[in-house]
């Protein structure tokens, strides 16, 4: 499971039925160019160039992408990097784009900050790559 943030994307067509992940694909704009209007980036995104993060629960790895070509470097292994595990667990993270940081917690537990210099705007996705129950509600961070 990838548990993060992507930009805002508009789709150009009523297909969705390709396999669209962004953070398995470092040029995923020119990879879904024909489904997904990538034009749009807007001036509120600021200047950060991440427009993808993802926390992937098999590993605690962190995976991010400019979907231009740059992504994952360096930034695999982060200060505080937990797996999921097997046992069911819950997984906080909270968006701080005054600090331009996504921090992960862990049953309550704060990891650590897994990214820095987000800017502008973005949206909470999951890719799934087996079943599990998933649910996002807007909380207040632990103490």
């Amino acid at each position: 499971i990838n548990i993060g943030i992507i930009r805002p994307l508009l789709k150009k067509n009523d297909r969705m039925d390709f396999n669209f992940h962004p953070v398995v694909t470092e040029d995923f704009i020119t990879d879904y160019e024909s489904d997904v209007d990538f034009t749009i980036r807007a001036s509120h995104w600021g200047d950060g160039n991440v427009n993808c993060c993802t926390y992937y629960g098999v590993d605690g790895s962190c995976w991010w992408s400019s979907g231009e070509g740059t992504c994952n470097e360096g930034d695999r292994e982060w200060s505080g990097n937990g797996a999921m595990g097997f046992d069911p667990c819950t997984i906080g993270l909270l968006l701080d784009l005054n600090a331009g940081t996504l921090t992960v917690y862990k049953n309550s537990r704060r990891l650590g900050v897994m990214k820095r210099g987000l800017t502008g705007e973005y949206c909470w996705m999951v890719t799934l790559l087996t079943e599990c129950i998933i649910s996002v509600e807007r909380d207040v961070p632990p103490e």
